[in-house]
């Protein structure tokens, strides 16, 4: 468990389960393979995912959103055949104890969205391999295969095949971090600040997701960076960077200057949309 990162503890029990659940021969028939993260764009879902993973010590094989759609008819759907193959292949070789193949973002590549959506054969092809190994996580190819959980994340499963998500064949876990495992990530983003003071910053922003605060943390140090560049010279400071001088980067972090930091940062344009709106 890294002590610089909090996961709140209902996110590291629900992918933990269904990790192990899977794992477990007795009573594997009634757990479903599939779990779908989903919750909206910005408060962590794929990190969180990734680092409980990585706690467990679990190998992970990853496979995009964007990855699920090709020219060629019948690849993305491939692709995740051959990753859950593989990554049963890596445990009976003895590489990893257990695995896990992660879907990141699937709506993105699979979601109905409207009439400018594409109903293409691969959209067709994905669903069906993913319900062929829900339905039969332990044949696949004509051939016995390891049981390997599947973890999606993504943003709105009623955009996808309805079949798919239902309860049985995927457990599903909403990720809207409350206001209390929101100041606690926050406060381990800001080290320097008390849990009270944490609190106060998250209440200043209530509308905005833990990547605002993560983004605000890099704006404080690309605010200190630049300060520094500019006493030095640009032409200076990239000369002492090619010999291997890095300029120290130390910026102030306190409540009030966070505040500030965020202020400014929600009226200069940098989040567009995908961080929230404007307070």
């Amino acid at each position: 468990m890294n002590p610089d990162i909090f996961i709140p503890e209902r996110f590291r029990q629900a992918v933990a389960l269904h990790i192990i659940k899977n794992l477990m021969t007795q009573n594997s028939s009634s757990v479903p393979l599939i779990m779908g993260i989903h919750g909206k764009s910005g408060d962590g879902k794929t990190f969180q995912c990734e680092k409980v993973i990585e706690e467990i010590g679990t190998k992970t094989f990853l496979i995009s959103g964007g990855q699920l759609e090709s020219h060629e008819a019948g690849e993305p759907a491939y692709l995740i055949r051959n990753a859950y193959l593989n990554a049963g292949e890596c445990i009976q070789k003895g590489e990893a104890k257990s695995a896990v193949v992660i879907i990141n973002d699937i709506d993105t590549g699979l979601g109905s969205w409207g009439e400018m959506v594409q109903y293409t054969v691969n959209r067709q092809t994905v669903f069906g391999e993913l319900m062929h190994l829900v339905d039969y996580p332990e044949s696949v190819n004509g051939r016995k295969a390891k049981r390997i959980p599947i973890i999606l994340t993504g943003n709105d499963f009623t955009k996808l095949y309805e079949p798919l998500v239902r309860a049985g064949r995927m457990t599903s876990f909403e990720w809207t971090p409350t206001i209390d495992e929101r100041t606690q990530i926050v406060a381990k983003i800001f080290p320097e600040v008390s849990i009270k003071e944490a609190s106060q910053l998250v209440n200043k922003f209530p509308s905005q997701p833990i990547s605002f605060f993560a983004h605000l943390r890099t704006s404080l140090m690309d605010f200190d960076l630049w300060e520094k560049v500019k006493k030095i010279g640009l032409a200076e400071v990239t000369n002492r960077i090619s010999k291997g001088i890095e300029p120290a980067i130390s910026p102030e972090v306190n409540l009030e200057s966070l505040v500030n930091a965020g202020q400014l940062l929600l009226k200069s344009g940098q989040l567009i949309n995908h961080l929230g709106k404007k307070q």
